[in-house]
């Protein structure tokens, strides 16, 4: 188990929504945090509301889409703070949209954020880990990486990635000391949404009859992992129960997320009718 009273935790994305919820839950621990994201005055507004309620924040104000960017951080958090315990890698970009409505500059930036942003940090700081013996390495991710519906192609390719990346992480540093938490979450009423205007008119209709977790959940959440070495985190739970049903009857799971797809009130109306009979 790894507490965090007294660790060091680079938190990507961490200008609000669940990176600066995670860090703030960090802080409150007695651990001490340091921000990244490209945003400089909302990172530094998260940073001085930590140090306000008696917590340790530092921040950097830096575009992890660019490689060398990355290893330039990476080398000056080391050189200057220390090796981190913990990264949570949940930097990520992108909005939920058709394929034909995505254009190849959004689609790099989306798998850049988070899917390379995630690999050239976690490469930058993975030897000096395995050097230590220890470390915690979270990745953030979407359901929708496992449970495809219209409408979000080119984000959910690049959130399968994150799954594919962190799987193959955590084989790679298994007996190493390092851990590796994949943190699966559903819809989480987060700045997101208004950043990504269109997106929420993509979500499939059963949505509608899921939670949608609050950013204090989702820190809770990613905290409790680091503590326990949880492998996984599937929030809210109920898909684990949509993953097994997708694994067992894909047809019949495909069927009930395209529900309420196409744009016509009456085919809406007839979808509602039959999910609620599903």
């Amino acid at each position: 188990m790894m507490m965090t009273q007294g660790k060091l935790a680079l938190i990507t994305g961490a200008s609000s929504g669940i990176g600066e919820a995670t860090a703030k839950a960090i802080a409150q621990k007695a651990g001490r945090v340091v921000l990244v994201a490209r945003t400089a005055s909302n990172l530094e507004k998260v940073a001085r509301e930590i140090i306000e309620a008696g917590g340790k924040a530092e921040f950097f104000a830096i575009d992890l889409s660019q490689p060398e960017v990355v290893s330039e951080l990476a080398h000056k958090v080391i050189g200057e703070i220390g090796v981190p315990d913990i990264l949570v890698n949940n930097a990520g970009a992108g909005r939920w949209t058709t394929i034909e409505k995505t254009e190849a500059a959004e689609l790099e930036q989306m798998m850049a954020l988070p899917y390379f942003a995630a690999f050239n940090l976690t490469r930058e700081l993975l030897s000096h880990m395995r050097e230590r013996g220890s470390g915690h390495i979270v990745n953030v991710t979407s359901v929708v990486a496992r449970l495809i519906w219209p409408g979000a192609a080119g984000y959910a390719a690049a959130r399968a990635a994150m799954v594919t990346f962190s799987k193959a992480l955590e084989t790679e540093t298994r007996g190493s000391g390092i851990n590796v938490t994949l943190a699966m979450f559903g819809k989480v009423s987060s700045p997101f949404w208004r950043h990504n205007p269109g997106s929420e008119d993509n979500l499939p209709m059963v949505n509608a009859y899921l939670p949608t977790l609050s950013t204090q959940e989702v820190a809770d959440a990613i905290v409790r992992a680091v503590e326990r070495n949880a492998g996984t985190i599937v929030l809210p739970r109920i898909f684990r129960f949509l993953f097994l049903l997708n694994s067992l009857t894909p047809r019949t799971t495909s069927r009930v997320l395209r529900l309420g797809w196409k744009n016509s009130t009456k085919s809406i109306n007839s979808d509602a009718a039959k999910l609620r009979r599903l």
